[in-house]
């Protein structure tokens, strides 16, 4: 049970006047193209090709530009009362500096929407204000970055997220294997795909055409700058197929996990739940390091994704928690930093998810702030010594999502198309 009756009801937009927030902080806000959160009272922000169904969640940021139904955007700010919230839309080229498009090159209608979707909290010891828009398809493919800010002022930055459009300008056909070199092959996974660009006229692969991989959607360990091993122009067929390790990625492992959909028992891998005044506390199951172990696939992990859900009996998603989630990583200390890594913070390695080592008990915790719902993470290292799967094992054999992004600078136009995307995995490849 909650600790207050259920009597309130959600408020809408329609309802009440906005009060704005706004502090002399902005001035120190510099938009940066990434996913970054520009003020702590940041809640969890979802960006995804627009769905009726949970699953859409955790589909990536990328949508076909034929895709009529657009991008949900929902997010929340941990704040009592709401504010006016406006998103617009930049164009980026292959490398996420803004493009020479105007907004009419992109968009059939105005560069700002207002977020008009908005209910407060019930219940919950951490109050917040939870946000809703459906978006449009931009009208021109590439890479994006959605600006959220408050009143109208493009300098009162609240966060920024990545998405893609896509169009059908070329085909891919990829895969995944161990990689080729052999002092990597237990631990790497090789990409090897071929794009059929016989759509385009007179090209230069080595000039006009630009190549993405990425692992799990994060954008910090993407590779690019692949050159065509083999280019077969009568068949208009690039093929990249490299043998000195410019196509691998570390397997990593299956993901760790836990179940925080409900804060009235203990889902998996959740030890215990403590209730206070202001706050819900869970701690974790104690983790320890997986280096040196054997594979093993438990069950089907989400390639470090999560979802919100509340399965607490009788409570809305309105009543959903934040919860502060306390981690404790049982081993010696190393030489380098720990971080707590996953989608839910967009793979980000900062202070808010970095581990202090506990020398009274020997091991490196740590905490961060998630609503109430299913997640996974893993134990990233930083180190001059020490691989970044050091505590997690890299494993050939690990399952994980690989997309292949191809990019194309037509000599009449003054931008990168993105031509070509595919998702591939690794599942059933070995």
């Amino acid at each position: 049970m909650k600790y207050l009756p259920s009597i309130m009801i959600s408020l809408v937009l329609a309802s009440c006047v906005p009060v704005s927030t706004t502090t002399d902080t902005k001035s120190q806000k510099k938009l940066v193209h990434d996913d970054l959160n520009y003020e702590p009272a940041i809640g969890m922000v979802q960006l995804y090709p627009y769905g009726e169904n949970l699953s859409n969640t955790l589909q990536y940021p990328t949508l076909p530009i034929s895709n009529t139904s657009g991008l949900r955007l929902e997010f929340d700010l941990l704040q009592k009362n709401a504010d006016y919230v406006n998103v617009r839309y930049i164009h980026c080229n292959y490398d996420w500096r803004k493009s020479n498009l105007n907004d009419i090159q992109f968009l059939d209608e105005y560069n700002e929407f207002s977020v008009d979707e908005y209910n407060f909290s019930q219940n919950a010891r951490e109050q917040y204000v939870k946000y809703g828009a459906t978006l449009p398809t931009p009208t021109k493919s590439g890479n994006y970055i959605l600006v959220a800010y408050r009143n109208s002022d493009k300098s009162d930055l609240l966060f920024t997220r990545r998405f893609l459009v896509y169009d059908g300008g070329v085909s891919i056909e990829g895969s995944v294997r161990a990689s080729n070199m052999v002092s990597k092959r237990n631990q790497n996974q090789q990409i090897e795909f071929q794009v059929q660009y016989d759509g385009l006229d007179n090209i230069n692969p080595y000039n006009d055409i630009k190549v993405t991989v990425l692992q799990n959607h994060n954008w910090h360990t993407e590779i690019t700058g692949l050159q065509p091993t083999n280019i077969r122009m009568s068949e208009g067929l690039l093929i990249y197929e490299h043998f000195n390790g410019e196509n691998n990625f570390p397997a990593w492992n299956e993901f760790r996990f836990f179940d925080l959909r409900s804060t009235e028992y203990r889902g998996m891998n959740v030890a215990n739940v403590q209730y206070k005044e202001n706050e819900v506390d869970a701690f974790l199951s104690f983790d320890k390091s997986r280096k040196g172990l054997a594979y093993t696939q438990f069950q089907d992990d989400m390639n470090g994704g999560y979802y919100l859900e509340n399965r607490d009996p009788n409570d809305s998603q309105l009543e959903s928690e934040y919860i502060k989630v306390h981690f404790e990583l049982i081993t010696e200390p190393i030489n380098g930093d720990v971080y707590i890594a996953g989608r839910h913070n967009n793979w980000d390695l900062s202070p808010n998810n970095r581990m202090y080592y506990d020398e009274a008990v020997g091991s490196y915790k740590g905490q961060l702030l998630l609503k109430q719902g299913y997640y996974d993470y893993l134990y990233w290292v930083s180190s001059e010594s020490l691989p970044v799967t050091y505590f997690e094992g890299s494993h050939f054999q690990a399952i994980n999502n690989y997309e292949i992004l191809v990019y194309y600078r037509s000599p009449f136009n003054n931008y990168d198309q993105l031509i070509g995307y595919r998702l591939i995995s690794s599942r059933n490849q070995f």
